[in-house]
């Protein structure tokens, strides 16, 4: 590894980067693939994730970091993460509604108490029919840690469906670029 002390630049205060300080790490689930989440019409379901699936992989953790989920709940835990790090999470899910042309939301819980906020998006309509997966894989999210708020506080990943439906949670894979 190797440390570079970085000028200050645009009124942001100098400080030293070391190379090599992420890491990664792929929590995947066995549960949901023995027992699919059942989802209810237009309401929030939380994404359970066990990380006691044979994919799951923490050899690369950042220095210093033990755990990025808390396994007792399924919950990212970025609490031994510090200010100003941020984690990119891919999360690798497959969902089948039960009627054609659904809409798929998905949001992140953060923070607590009177601080609580949600991080959103719809992930699309699914369109190619009912009564099949749909599987979505390939899109990160970034997540930083801009406050003791958001960083000692679990996140939750939640999804709705505009109809019934089943969630298949294959894990979250999440990268972490140290500041």
């Amino acid at each position: 590894m190797a440390e570079y002390n970085l000028p200050s630049v645009g009124g942001l205060g100098a400080g030293k980067y070391t190379s090599g300080a992420g890491g990664i790490a792929d929590y995947n689930d066995a549960a949901t693939t023995i027992t699919p989440i059942v989802m209810n019409t237009e309401t929030w379901t939380t994404v359970t994730n066990d990380g006691q699936g044979a994919a799951t992989n923490t050899q690369y953790l950042p220095s210093g970091v033990t755990s990025l989920m808390d396994l007792s709940t399924g919950q990212f835990d970025f609490s031994q993460l510090g200010l100003g790090d941020n984690c990119f999470i891919r999360n690798d899910f497959s969902v089948t509604p039960q009627t054609n042309n659904a809409l798929l939301e998905l949001r992140y819980q953060l923070g607590t108490g009177a601080g609580s906020y949600t991080l959103q998006t719809v992930v699309g309509r699914l369109d190619s029919g009912s009564g099949q997966p749909y599987r979505f894989s390939l899109s990160p999210h970034m997540i930083y840690m801009g406050d003791l708020n958001t960083k000692d506080n679990p996140i939750t990943l939640q999804l709705k469906l505009s109809t019934n439906g089943t969630l298949i949670n294959a894990g979250s894979a999440i990268g972490v670029s140290k500041l």
